[in-house]
């Protein structure tokens, strides 16, 4: 069987993340002087599709902002990057914002792409509870050892010597049929279901691992000097993955398409539609992209109950919610 490397995962050829820029200028002549830079935690992809939408349908410089699109990638320290002012907004995890506010790092979530992380775990048909996995080799990267990884051993009972190097490959899982392995729900998924291999897949969500997927991050400095340019910036992306998601996605598909080569249009399509299916942007009515002190503090006790982080009463740096407001757009009933 050919291996099937998947299209999240696969490098770019040629391109090294770091540099890699996508600048849309779509409606450029009214946009503000000062750019405003957003760097996302992967090659183009639907997860990001909102963004590229808003920049093609000229929601940012309906709103007088000059915004640029920049391609993350493998290996690259998002924190760093923010930090060392290579970027205005970082696309983050919930957990990682909360982090750098114990760790006296001065990053602050201002939005959250979608209501729920969307990662889980991918396993073969036979596993209908995920804690039937105990004793069953399982494929985790670096950076799932580091959060939800621990938090599924102390829930489930797994032990350290079922995690194996995840190698963003399908052909291990494939040929393992004791295997599992992490995923995300509009990723992985698509490559077994295209190589014809049947599996089930667990949201960690829906096991109780609360988190916001695609966080929003900014310095402490970038939001005191550029308040107002962030509320506009997250209320066009907010109308911005409502159009993407519910609506006509043709130009941020054909935007994506350009900066990443290697994904497919029927990738696209199949990943908006699991994107739909968990409800990623909020039930019906809710507002997109915001975010509540309610489950701030949930995502902070499973941190903290999983000893990923110290007990400290600084964790509520690392979010505000002045920069999510009623000017949202709202999924649609």
């Amino acid at each position: 069987m050919t291996p099937y490397r998947l299209d999240r995962r696969s490098m770019l050829r040629g391109i090294m993340a770091a540099g890699a820029v996508s600048s849309l200028p779509s409606g450029r002549a009214k946009a503000a002087s000062r750019p405003l830079s957003l760097l996302t935690n992967w090659y183009a992809q639907a997860e990001h599709g909102g963004y590229y939408q808003a920049s093609e349908d000229g929601l940012y410089s309906a709103q007088n902002l000059d915004v640029s699109i920049q391609m993350g990638g493998p290996q690259m320290n998002m924190t760093q990057l923010l930090m060392a002012g290579q970027c205005d907004i970082a696309i983050m995890q919930g957990e990682e914002a909360i982090r750098c506010a114990v760790q006296g790092i001065p990053a602050v979530a201002i939005a959250t792409t979608f209501q729920k992380g969307v990662g889980g775990v991918m396993t073969h048909p036979d596993i209908h509870d995920i804690a039937q996995l105990k004793g069953h080799p399982i494929l985790i990267s670096s950076e799932g050892r580091a959060s939800f990884w621990v938090w599924l051993k102390k829930r489930y009972g797994f032990t350290e010597d079922q995690a194996h190097p995840y190698t963003y490959n399908l052909q291990p899982f494939a040929f393992n049929p004791q295997m599992a392995m992490q995923a995300f729900v509009s990723s992985e998924p698509y490559g077994a279901k295209k190589a014809g291999i049947p599996f089930n897949f667990f949201l960690l969500d829906d096991l109780g691992y609360a988190a916001y997927g695609n966080v929003l991050m900014v310095s402490r400095k970038t939001l005191e000097e550029r308040g107002p340019e962030l509320q506009k910036f997250i209320a066009a992306s907010s109308e911005g993955w409502k159009r993407y998601i519910f609506g006509e996605s043709t130009k941020g598909d054909a935007a994506i398409r350009k900066a990443n080569p290697d994904m497919s249009a029927d990738q696209l399509a199949w990943s908006r539609q699991k994107l739909r299916d968990i409800k990623a942007l909020g039930a019906p009515g809710a507002p997109i992209m915001t975010m509540n002190d309610e489950r701030w503090q949930r995502i902070y006790d499973i941190q903290l109950s999983a000893q990923l982080i110290a007990d400290s009463p600084k964790w509520k740096e690392g979010y505000t919610l002045d920069v999510v407001h009623n000017s949202l757009a709202t999924v649609p009933a």
